[in-house]
Order: structure tokens, then C-alpha cells, then sequence
């Protein structure tokens, strides 16, 4: 009996002891084991495995670093000597004097282990972008147009792109010695002082008529935006939501110093009230035309384009302003100034080819590859900028959209450039209410009026700013119009239908230079 407990207790003690010399065994290999090997580190699996190799690199980085930094630190103190063998002795002995001393490899280390880090994260952060999508959007929906085709020195085509992409460039300074710098925020140019002030004018004078004939044109677009607006959804009459298509319409120039807001209208004097503007606010000199200035990307800098579903809040308190002109008359005027004869590069290309290719009649022998090269082949000279002498090619008999064509494209495109979108849909003015709506043809006389309202007839003048070339457009309306049917023109009349009845107009003369 006392034999078998003594052979259990053997086996007991020897047990032990193989576990002791196992767990023992276990201690030293862990000890001496690279760090990229401990278990503590591969035991990481599964949705965070890319932590795992991060870990492993930042503690490889880590133990290095320990190791480098040990040895600079012991070899801290011993002196290099002056003297080197080979070519080093012939140079003088301060030929790396003014050299930057070397920097420290460990530091050098941690900035590549940083810049490891931060380019990491900046991937992580800042995945590719979708260029392309963007691109596609910007010829599906061309709104922007490049200036640099008027008179005035405007942005290249080519640049707009890249000014949305690059760093927004400090606003330009004031003129010191112009008449807004001076008065910079006077209370006397306040929306309510300027009422004020021109209520005290006599009332058989031309500005309190003036003033009475705005308050008549305000009060019909009211009346007739009641007439065009839907009901409004429970989630739009909330605030939730903005109205179909609002969002996106950014067409607004806002003066915050002087509190002014202006909607441009492409082809109804927009050039000339954006320099006046500008002029009001003194950023704009005289002989700034001389000096070649760019005058789309002095606005982009000064006045920022707002959004015109913000419009009716962030000028509440301002003078809000638009010019408008006959739809059928600024519609021309486009085509004159753009379009007729490839006038254009950039609006050939970007549009006046299609229009001949899609609304042009052609041989019916020639094929449709044949036709693709005879456009590419005008296409290529007008980007080039020299004459176009190709007989026989009817891309270029005549060259560039005829009238017709041109209208037959603005009655079916997708989309609206902004020279030929309606005003209903470019300033809104049944969301945004306008308390001056001035009209081109009568803009000499009613532009001075608005000037005299703003109390700036000592500061600016009127201005008449890239005129279209070859006549006025008013005086040439039937020999474009008449290459048109009564019933093209009566589509046209229902595509601005709005435009017509929100501004007053009619389409009766342009109905009588009908082709049929």
C-alpha cells in the first residue's frame, strides 16, 4: 500500500517537471525571437490585418532607431580627424565650411518614417478623384463660357478648370485714390438711405419717375410669377428642400461693402455692369482696359458667384438689381457675336460644328466617315486661326452655323449655354425678388437714372462695353429671321414664353420677318 502512493507521487514530481521545462523552453525561444515573429503580433487577424503590418513596420522602425541612436550616442565624442588621404588632402580646410552639416541618421529616419506615414494617409484620406466624371459633366453641361473672345481680357477656355482647382488667390487691394476707398461703407450708401434720398427728389422729376416705373415692373413680375409657380410640397414650404433646379444655379454677384446685387445676363450689357460694379466698389480703373486686364478672374476674386437659392436671404438688405433685353433680339446678338462664320474658336468647337453637322443638309453621297474628316479637317484650321479656304467641303460653305441652324440647335439641345438660357431660369426672379429690372433698349437713359439712385454719378458713367460688330442687331433682325418658318419662330416664342410674359415683350415683329 505505502509502495503505490510513493510511485504516485514519483510520477506526480516528474510530471511537474517536464511542464516546468517546457514552459521554461517556451520562455527562451520567445526571448530571442525577432519582433516581427511574437505571437502578440501575428494573433492580429481579420478585418484590421492591414493594422498588423503596420505594427510590425512602425516596430522594426522603432528598434532600429533605438539601436542607431545608441551608436551615435557612443561614438558622440570621438574626433574625426583633420587630415583625409587621396584627393580630400589637396582641398583646403574650409572647402565644406559653409556645407550644411549632415543631419543625424536617426533623424533622417524619422522624417522618411513620417513622410511614410503622411503619404499613407493621404491616400487613405484622399482617394482618386473622378476627373473624368468631371469632365464628362463640363461638356454635357457647358454653363461656363471663356471670355476671352471678348473685348474686354477675360479667362482662357483652357483655365477655368484649373482655377476651381487651385488655391483661391488673395483678393486684389483697392485703389487708394478712388472715390469708393474713401467712402469705404458709408451709412449714406445703406439701401434705406438711398430710399430716402431719392424719395426727397421732386416728384415730377426723373428719378422719382424712374423710381415709379420700377415699382410698376416689380409689381407685374409678381403677379405673373403667382400665375407660373407650382404649390409647393409640404417639404419645400418647410425649408427642406429647395425648389426643382434652384440649387444649382449659381448666376449672382453680390457686393457685400456697397450692398448691391447684380444677376449678369449674357448679351444684354452684362460686360459693362460688371465694370461698374467693380468701379462702384474700386477695383476698377479707367485704363485698366490698356493694361490688359482679366476681368473674369477680377470678378471671380472680388465677387464670388452665390448660389441663387441663397439669393433671397443674403440680400435681403441689399439693392438688388438685372438688365434684360428682347429674348429674339439677345438671341441674335449671341449668334452674331459667337457663332457667324466661326467667329469663335472655342463656341466652333464647342458647339457650332454640331450644329452644322446635325442641321445642315449635305450631298447625299458623301458618307457619314466622309463627313467626320471633312469636319475635323475645318475644325482643325479654325483652331489653328488661320483662312479657311476648302472648296468643295460644305462644312465650310458657309462657314459656321447659318441662323437657322443655330436656332434649330437652341430649340432641341439638352442643355442651355448660359447666352441663350432663359432669364426665368439664369436669375430666378419668381424666387429672387428684384426691385430694379432695367431694359436694354432703353439702357442709357434708365442706366444713368440707377446710377443717380446709387448716388455714384460722381464716382462712374455709363459705359458701353463690347458692342457687337457689323451694325446694330435691331437693325438687321429680318435678314436673320427671315431665313426661319413661322413655325420655328413660334416654337421659339413658346421657349421663352415665360421671359416674354415676366418681362413684357412681344414677338410680333420677328412673327412678320417669317419666311412663310
Amino acid at each position: 500500500m505505502n509502495t503505490s502512493v510513493e510511485m504516485k507521487i514519483l510520477r506526480l514530481r516528474f510530471r511537474s517537471l517536464s511542464i516546468l521545462c517546457v514552459l521554461g523552453t517556451l520562455t527562451l525561444v520567445l526571448v530571442y525571437l525577432p519582433p516581427s515573429y511574437r505571437p502578440s503580433q501575428l494573433l492580429l487577424s481579420g478585418p484590421d490585418s492591414s493594422l498588423v503590418v503596420k505594427s510590425l513596420q512602425d516596430q522594426e522602425i522603432e528598434d532600429n532607431l533605438e539601436s542607431i541612436i545608441a551608436r551615435e550616442n557612443e561614438f558622440a565624442d570621438i574626433q574625426v580627424p583633420a587630415a583625409r588621404v587621396g584627393q580630400d588632402e589637396a582641398e583646403p580646410d574650409n572647402a565644406h565650411q559653409n556645407e550644411p552639416p549632415p543631419a543625424p541618421v536617426a533623424e533622417s529616419i524619422r522624417a522618411n518614417k513620417t513622410s511614410i506615414q503622411t503619404g499613407q494617409a493621404a491616400e487613405e484620406d484622399h482617394p482618386l478623384s473622378d476627373a473624368n466624371e468631371h469632365d464628362s459633366y463640363v461638356q454635357d453641361y457647358p454653363d461656363y463660357t471663356p471670355a476671352n473672345f471678348i473685348e474686354v481680357m477675360k479667362d482662357q477656355p483652357s483655365q477655368k478648370g484649373k482655377d476651381k482647382q487651385s488655391v483661391k488667390k488673395k483678393k486684389p487691394a483697392r485703389l487708394k485714390n478712388s472715390f469708393a476707398f474713401e467712402r469705404l461703407g458709408s451709412p449714406i450708401y445703406s439701401p434705406e438711405a438711398l430710399r430716402l434720398r431719392a424719395m426727397s427728389f421732386p416728384s415730377n422729376s426723373t428719378l422719382r419717375a424712374f423710381i415709379a416705373e420700377q415699382e410698376r415692373r416689380t409689381q407685374h413680375l409678381k403677379t405673373e410669377c403667382n400665375g407660373f409657380l407650382s404649390p409647393a410640397t409640404d417639404v419645400e414650404s418647410k425649408g427642406l428642400a429647395p425648389p426643382p433646379g434652384l440649387a444649382g444655379v449659381h448666376n449672382l454677384l453680390l457686393d457685400r461693402t456697397n450692398n448691391i446685387a447684380y444677376c449678369p445676363i449674357y448679351k444684354a450689357a452684362s460686360t459693362s455692369w460688371t465694370i461698374t460694379l467693380l468701379e462702384i466698389g474700386g477695383y476698377w480703373r479707367k485704363d485698366h482696359h490698356k493694361k490688359n486686364i482679366n476681368l473674369q478672374s477680377l470678378v471671380r476674386q472680388v465677387y464670388p458667384k452665390i448660389s441663387n437659392f441663397a439669393g433671397p436671404a443674403l440680400t435681403r438688405s441689399m439693392t438688388r438689381f438685372m438688365v434684360v433685353r428682347h429674348p429674339f433680339e439677345r438671341l441674335l446678338s449671341c449668334y452674331r457675336d459667337k457663332f457667324e462664320q466661326a467667329k469663335k474658336a472655342f463656341y466652333y468647337t464647342r458647339y457650332g460644328d454640331k450644329m452644322v453637322r446635325n442641321y445642315r443638309k449635305f450631298p447625299p453621297h458623301i458618307t457619314s466617315s466622309q463627313l467626320g474628316m471633312l469636319q475635323e479637317q475645318v475644325r482643325a484650321k479654325v483652331l489653328a486661326g488661320v483662312p479657311v479656304h476648302l472648296p468643295g467641303n460644305p462644312f465650310a460653305e458657309p462657314l459656321g452655323p447659318m441662323f437657322s441652324e443655330f436656332v434649330q440647335y437652341v430649340l432641341h439641345a439638352k442643355h442651355d449655354d448660359e447666352h441663350w438660357r432663359t432669364y426665368f431660369d439664369h436669375c430666378t426672379p419668381c424666387h429672387m425678388s428684384y426691385q430694379f429690372v432695367l431694359r436694354f433698349e432703353d439702357i442709357n437713359r434708365e442706366g444713368k437714372e440707377f446710377i443717380e439712385y446709387l448716388n455714384r454719378t460722381s464716382q462712374v458713367e455709363m459705359r458701353w462695353e463690347n458692342p457687337t460688330q457689323g451694325g446694330s442687331t435691331n437693325d438687321v433682325i429680318c435678314s436673320y429671321y427671315g431665313e426661319l418658318s413661322r413655325k420655328t419662330i413660334q416654337e421659339l416664342v413658346k421657349k421663352y414664353e415665360k421671359d416674354f410674359n415676366l418681362f413684357e415683350y412681344k414677338p410680333d415683329k420677328y412673327l412678320e420677318c417669317a419666311s412663310d
